[in-house]
C-alpha cells in the first residue's frame, strides 16, 4: 500500500513539473528568439518535408534541443527543450496528409492536426499554410514553420540559376548555430554539406552575384529568402562589433556568436527582394539575436 501511495506522489510529481518547465523558459527566453533559433537549427537538421515517420521526426527534434541545451556554451536554456519538443510533436512532419487546422472555440482560436484539409472544413476551422500548432494559430499562421502566403497573381516563382549563390541556410539570429557548430565554422560547414563546395556567402559575393540567383531563392526548408546577414569580406575593413562579435566577458572574441543583449555588439544586415532578385541598402547597428532573423547564402 505503501509502494502505490508513493507511486501515485510521484506520478503527480511528474505532472505539476511540467507547467513549471515552461513558467521556466519564458524567464530564460523572454523574447523567444532561443526557442525559435533552436527550432530552425532542427529543420534544418531534421526536414519535416522528407519525414516519413512522425515519432522518428519528433525524436530528431528532440535530440537537437538537447543537443543545443548541453554544455557551457549551450544557446538553448534547458527549461526551453520541452517548447521545441512540443511544437514537433504537434506538427504534421511525418504524418502524410494531415494539416493543421485552427478551430474558433469561445477561447479563442484552437489548433488541431486534422487527417486532411476536408476534416478541418467539416468541422469549419481553416487549414494554415504551417506544419506545427505552434505557428497555425490564427491562420493561416506565421512562424519557423510556416511557408510564405501568395496575395498576388504574379507568376511563380522559378528556379535560380545558381552561379555565385548555390543556395541558403535557414534564416538564424545573428549567433549562428549550424551544424551543431559555432560562428562562421558551423556556417560554412553547413553550407559545404547542403551544397558541395560552397562557403557562407559574404556581401561582397552577394553583391557580386546576378540578380538571377537571388530572384526566387529559397533555403533549405523551401522559405523564400528575404534578407542576409552581411557577412564581412575583410575583418580589416568592418568593425566586429558590426559582425554579432561574442564580446562578453569571458567570450570567444568571434563574429556571429554574439551572447548578451548587454554589450556593445551589434550586425549588419542586407534585406532581398525575393521577387526581382535585388539586394536593398546595408542596415548597420542591428542588434543581434533580438531584432529578428536573417539569412545566410551559401557561394562558391
Amino acid at each position: 500500500m505503501r509502494s502505490l501511495t508513493l507511486a501515485a506522489l510521484g506520478a503527480s510529481m511528474v505532472v505539476a513539473s511540467a507547467p513549471v518547465a515552461f513558467a521556466n523558459c519564458a524567464k530564460d527566453d523572454p523574447t523567444g528568439s532561443k526557442v525559435l533559433a533552436a527550432r530552425q537549427q532542427a529543420s534544418s537538421t531534421c526536414p519535416c518535408a522528407s519525414a516519413t515517420n512522425h515519432g522518428a521526426y519528433v525524436k530528431c527534434v528532440a535530440g537537437v534541443a538537447d543537443t543545443l541545451s548541453s554544455g557551457t556554451n549551450s544557446s538553448l536554456p534547458k527549461s526551453c527543450k520541452g517548447a521545441v519538443k512540443k511544437c514537433a510533436a504537434h506538427s504534421t512532419c511525418g504524418k502524410s496528409g494531415t494539416v493543421t487546422c485552427c478551430l474558433t472555440t469561445a477561447k479563442g482560436p484552437k489548433c488541431k492536426v486534422k487527417k486532411d484539409a476536408a476534416h478541418c472544413t467539416a468541422k469549419h476551422g481553416t487549414v494554415g499554410t504551417c506544419t506545427s500548432c505552434c505557428d497555425a494559430c490564427p491562420a493561416p499562421g506565421s512562424g519557423a514553420s510556416c511557408s510564405s502566403i501568395t496575395t498576388t497573381t504574379t507568376a511563380p516563382c522559378g528556379s535560380p540559376t545558381g552561379m555565385v549563390v548555390k543556395g541558403s541556410l535557414t534564416a538564424t539570429p545573428g549567433r549562428f548555430n549550424y551544424n551543431l557548430t559555432l560562428g562562421l565554422p558551423g556556417a560554412n560547414s553547413a553550407c559545404n554539406t547542403n551544397f558541395s563546395g560552397s562557403h557562407a556567402c559574404t556581401l561582397v559575393d552577394l553583391q557580386s552575384a546576378p540578380a538571377s540567383d537571388l530572384a526566387c531563392l529559397k533555403d533549405t526548408a523551401g522559405m523564400p529568402v528575404t534578407s542576409f546577414w552581411a557577412i564581412a569580406a575583410d575583418a580589416a575593413t568592418t568593425p566586429s562589433l558590426q559582425q554579432c562579435e561574442d564580446d562578453a566577458a569571458g567570450g570567444s572574441g568571434l563574429n556571429w556568436e554574439y551572447a548578451t543583449a548587454h554589450t556593445a555588439s551589434r550586425g549588419q544586415k542586407v534585406s532581398l527582394d525575393n521577387t526581382t532578385g535585388a539586394l536593398g541598402a546595408v542596415q548597420s547597428s542591428v542588434q543581434c539575436n533580438i531584432s529578428g532573423n536573417a539569412w545566410v547564402g551559401c557561394c562558391q
